[in-house]
């Protein structure tokens, strides 16, 4: 079994330190992925030339190194986003003209006028000694406070939250992530059983290695297309 991973593109190039953490972040975990898939093709040769055979569906031990692979991918892509949110927002939203700074206007001024209680949190912002520095922070938490449960959550709190240009990335470039997601919330949320309500329902999803690392392949890249597209826009901003 030789599958593995693309190699992961280079970080942006230049002085943006705004994106270096995020790069940090998804380089971190493709080396792992990549040792995982290694592992999986490490057991899969060496049980091949135990038992002489070739052909056949992977154990099931090692299609579970192939779910946590997709784990792993999911974990590592929310790790990544977040921290881009975090020091790209930071930087793009309080400079005049931005897109970030656009959606951090839109989302404040919804929050203040489309609930009919305003929250104790963007209280607490509104009324702090340094409101401007407290209001930003209160919109990078709810932005980045939970982890990202498809496509559409991609393309709205990390493209859009940062005001990054859609020529880059459209949304088909997003849609195509759609069955990485199914197949990451089975994994993470239902332990991949193809029925949990079943009763005596075991059976659990038949995960092809060559499929699993096709879609890690694709969440990485989409990953590293957000952070070039967000270094672009911050040294434009300069």
């Amino acid at each position: 079994m030789t599958t593995s991973l693309r190699a992961l593109p280079d970080g942006p190039k230049g002085r943006v330190p705004e994106v270096r953490v995020a790069h940090k972040f998804l380089r971190g975990a493709h080396g792992s992925v990549v040792g995982l898939f290694e592992s999986v093709a490490a057991l899969n040769d060496a049980r091949r030339a135990a038992t002489g055979v070739n052909g056949g569906r992977m154990a099931t031990h090692e299609v579970d190194i192939v779910r946590a692979a997709i784990a792993f991918t999911s974990s590592g892509l929310d790790a990544s986003m977040q921290r881009l949110v975090w020091d790209a927002g930071r930087y793009l939203i309080p400079r005049a003209g931005t897109g970030a700074r656009a959606q951090y206007e839109s989302f404040i001024r919804q929050e203040l006028v489309s609930s009919d209680k305003v929250g104790a949190d963007l209280i607490k912002a509104i009324i702090a000694s340094d409101p401007r520095e407290e209001l930003i922070t209160y919109y990078l938490r709810q932005r980045t406070k939970a982890s990202y449960q498809g496509s559409g959550d991609l393309d709205t709190r990390v493209r859009g939250a940062l005001g990054l240009p859609g020529a880059g990335l459209p949304p088909a470039r997003f849609k195509a992530l759609d069955p990485f997601f199914t197949v990451r919330n089975s994994v993470v949320h239902k332990m991949d059983y193809q029925d949990v309500e079943a009763a005596r329902g075991r059976a659990r999803h038949h995960r092809p290695v060559e499929d699993a690392a096709a879609m890690c392949d694709l969440a990485f890249a989409v990953a590293s297309d957000l952070i070039h597209s967000a270094a672009t826009v911050i040294v434009t901003s300069r």
